[in-house]
């Protein structure tokens, strides 16, 4: 898969954390259209260190969200549990037993009309999933693909049903496992880069096996609209960005990648992203104007509408643009704790620095809509690029994962408001990223508040720092590419116990104990 430029800048989703809660959905959804609707009994399976923090993190309510039909972004997600207890649907969560799953892997197991079902996915950061198992048969799906699934109790029909969707599909099957299902069916699973072929175009025969229910075929779309239709991406690295960017602008050459990625017009992806600024926007304006009501309840839910009052004091330290930067990313990452809809850049728990950061640079270089909309794309056009071969999660590389590339975003982006060169907006980039590499993700609850939210402004001051050091034509004496190696490296040789672990850094302080005591408390009142 090649990551998008709205899997970056992306997705909107209510929080409080685009792995945990939005990945966790999609997980649920995509499990849901695989298994042909609502299920009559649902397990959810968990890594056993994560059993004590999904609740805080509504993994479970995200996962019952997708697997009753709702997206990460539909306001009716927040209600899955209730929704579920009205159907009278049972539920539970276990810890998974294997020692050698990741700590993202959310499994479904479930009945639905008396089959069975065994699902097993991984969030690996922003909202970006696989699901690698279904039934025990090994698989590669990511939410880009077209898939057909295929069941029946006859293994020579479904020989027959195999072989003419092979025939059909020729070079556009890319993907397919086939073997005995759970119980008595068996099953096959085929992935497809474009549409596969319809039951109307199989065989009579397969046809009125199907209509007598001798065998179920079942095509699923893509869950995204920018969904990869391309696997040759325009550029993978900041060296490449930069030679074609000695041909065209960069925004030019960011529009090519995802038009060319999705196979899209370029009008398309400028009108997502505008959508985009328009969902910020209404997020800024519920924040700034109506109650905040976070999920752990560890730290003062008016801290936003503090720093934007002393933001218009006339006695700010930088100045009021920069401290108005600054109100933006709290209140975004204050939303987002509470679980209200932001959107994910890269992550929901980095949600306020970037935009906390273009809004205010975009007033300060008088840009307007459009404008700010180009400057969130070159800002996930950074993030692809390190997101090919780093993580966004805070579970894998802690806090420098998300925070931290999203500073670098926005370093980025504002050098280019600023009317900067590409040279000068990787290397702003790049300067930011290098200084927040071992950032490490160690809150003291399962909630995303402490030391999330005030990590989010940090983000904001890296990100003003990148980009004046890049627009003042400054160059990291570690090359671009190579920055990006060392915050995979990074990634890999920090210890778990400071990746979301809640037992190393902050969280094993006094004062991070006494929050955690608060917190076990609260999440007997959760549902």
């Amino acid at each position: 898969m090649t990551l998008g430029l709205f899997d970056i800048v992306g997705p909107v989703m209510h929080g409080p954390s685009s792995n945990h809660t939005g990945g966790a959905n999609r997980i649920g959804y995509l499990a849901r259209e695989i298994m042909g609707g609502t299920p009559d009994k649902i397990q959810l399976g968990f890594h056993r260190v994560y059993m004590g923090s999904y609740a805080g993190q509504h993994t479970h309510s995200a996962m019952i969200a997708g697997l009753l039909g709702h997206r990460e972004y539909d306001d009716a997600s927040v209600d899955a549990m209730k929704e579920l207890a009205a159907e009278g649907i049972p539920w539970e969560a276990y810890a998974i037993a294997e020692e050698d799953v990741s700590r993202n892997t959310f499994r479904t197991r479930a009945e639905i009309k008396g089959e069975a079902w065994e699902i097993n996915g991984d969030s690996i950061g922003g909202g970006n999933i696989i699901i690698d198992r279904i039934n025990g048969l090994k698989i590669e799906l990511n939410g880009n693909q077209h898939l057909i699934i295929i069941s029946t109790k006859d293994k020579g029909l479904l020989a027959e049903a195999i072989s003419a969707v092979s025939s059909l599909a020729g070079k556009n099957l890319k993907q397919e496992a086939a073997g005995q299902n759970l119980g008595d069916k068996w099953l096959y699973i085929g992935v497809f880069a474009e549409a596969p072929p319809a039951l109307a175009d199989l065989p009579e025969a397969l046809q009125k096996a199907e209509s007598a229910g001798q065998m179920c075929y079942r095509k699923i779309k893509p869950l995204f609209t920018f969904a990869s239709a391309n696997d040759s991406p325009l550029f993978t690295t900041f060296a490449e960005m930069l030679e074609l960017c000695e041909k065209q602008p960069i925004l030019d050459v960011v529009l090519d990648y995802e038009s060319r990625r999705s196979q899209v017009s370029r009008r398309a992806v400028l009108d997502e992203a505008l959508f985009m600024v328009q969902e910020w926007e209404k997020a800024l304006d519920r924040g700034e104007n109506q109650p905040i009501n976070l999920i752990g309840g560890l730290t003062d839910a008016d801290d936003g509408k503090k720093m934007t009052a002393y933001a218009k004091s006339g006695n700010v330290v930088v100045n009021e643009m920069f401290a108005k930067a600054l109100a933006r990313a709290v209140i975004l990452a204050q939303l987002n704790a509470a679980g209200s809809k932001v959107v994910a850049a890269p992550t929901g728990g980095s949600a306020g620095t970037l935009p906390g950061a273009l809004f205010s640079a975009a007033e300060r270089y008088g840009k307007d809509r459009t404008e700010l909309a180009k400057a969130f794309l070159i800002a996930a056009s950074i993030g692809l690029i390190i997101g090919n071969r780093a993580s966004f999660s805070g579970t894998i590389g802690g806090c420098q994962s998300e925070v931290g590339i999203g500073a670098a975003m926005g370093a980025g982006a504002i050098i280019w408001m600023a009317g900067g060169t590409p040279q000068q907006i990787i290397q702003g980039a790049t300067i930011a990223l290098k200084n927040v590499l071992g950032l490490t993700c160690d809150p003291p609850a399962g909630c995303t508040e402490v030391p999330c939210i005030k990590r989010n402004a940090m983000g904001v001051a890296v990100a003003f720092m990148g980009a004046d050091m890049g627009l003042a034509g400054i160059v990291s004496a570690i090359a671009p590419d190579d920055v990006v190696d060392a915050l995979a490296e990074t990634q890999k040789l920090m210890p778990n116990e400071l990746k979301f672990s809640h037992c190393g850094g902050l969280a094993t302080t006094k004062s991070g104990l006494a929050l955690n005591a608060h917190w076990q408390e609260r999440l007997k009142t959760l549902e």
